[in-house]
């Protein structure tokens, strides 16, 4: 597994989402998700995101217990407040963010590499920008905000990038060029996330999913399938790549610290790092995915989708 730079960090440029992680949301048992774990570290998998909202603390428990003692890198995200609402509500004053670290500090068993808001609006990021910054070496090493549910976030991942925060995550992907692409001409620590488009871009699609892609509009579904299967597959059975191979080679072609994918087993996970491997797109299909955006990016963008929590 090959590493880039994130904050002062060396990180594998594929990491592993930790929403598969003690969430009922993909109905992993604690015996698969740790295989899953086990896989990411024999991968050389050194990057590891997870939330305090997913699984309501249990995967940052499990993961904090089974990474420990292992030269990794932890980030997490908070802003959930699941402590005091039965349905988790965004909130961002720094009384409870710094009091929500800390619950997460002592569930991972070690202080964060990278503390994040979740999915903050942009307001709340301007407004809680300059306490964040002052956690750093606090709270975590680093200090960021993933940004979401919605994809189209033009507006906070620029508040963020002006506010000088040291990380960022977002959604990129073929399907989701924008607002990315924006982020990487900006520069900084750029975190993606659903680099396949919530498996549109893999082999196992289904317009029916009852994972976390049921989040999607099942029209966004069919029809971006639609056009991956008649533009985006042949591209990929040019260079004999996967679609998830490919989908994730590139948003590596692209100066990102590394790729966050979600995986549900092992075999997954391994398809995801084969493409980790140094060689990035050629630029005729750099090219031609452009083109394709130009084409096909209004109506992709126009139907109205979440990439999750």
């Amino acid at each position: 597994m090959r590493l880039r730079e994130l904050c002062g960090f060396r990180v594998s440029e594929v990491g592993l989402g930790g929403w598969v992680v003690g969430s009922d949301l993909y109905r992993l048992d604690d015996e698969d998700a740790r295989r899953l774990v086990n896989k990411a570290l024999d991968l050389g998998i050194t990057l590891f995101d997870t939330a305090d909202v997913y699984g309501r603390g249990r995967s940052e428990e499990l993961l904090g217990r089974w990474l420990a003692g292992h030269d990794v890198v932890i980030s997490t995200k908070v802003g959930y407040d699941f402590y005091h609402y039965e349905k988790p509500t965004r909130r961002f004053d720094s009384e409870y963010l710094g009091w929500a670290a800390a619950k997460s500090a002592e569930r991972l068993g070690r202080r964060p590499d990278i503390l994040m808001l979740h999915n903050p609006p942009a307001d709340s990021i301007r407004k809680t920008a300059p306490w964040l910054k002052a956690q750093r070496g606090v709270l975590a090493a680093c200090v960021g905000a993933a940004l979401g549910p919605e994809t189209y976030v033009l507006e906070e991942g620029l508040a963020a990038l002006n506010a000088g925060l040291d990380v960022v995550m977002f959604v990129f992907n073929i399907l989701e060029q924008d607002p990315g692409m924006e982020f990487i001409k900006r520069g900084g620590g750029l975190l993606v996330r659903v680099p396949d488009a919530t498996g549109v871009l893999t082999d196992r699609f289904s317009p029916n999913p009852t994972d976390h892609r049921s989040l999607r509009p099942r029209e966004w579904l069919i029809k971006a399938r639609a056009l991956v299967e008649r533009e985006i597959a042949p591209l990929a059975r040019e260079l004999g790549l996967t679609l998830a191979q490919y989908a994730v080679k590139y948003v590596l072609s692209f100066p990102v610290a590394s790729v966050v994918v979600t995986a549900t087993t092992p075999e997954e996970l391994e398809e995801y790092a084969t493409a980790s491997d140094g060689k990035p797109l050629p630029r005729d299909h750099l090219e031609r995915l452009e083109e394709f955006w130009r084409r096909h990016g209004a109506t992709l963008s126009a139907a109205p989708s979440s990439g999750g929590r």
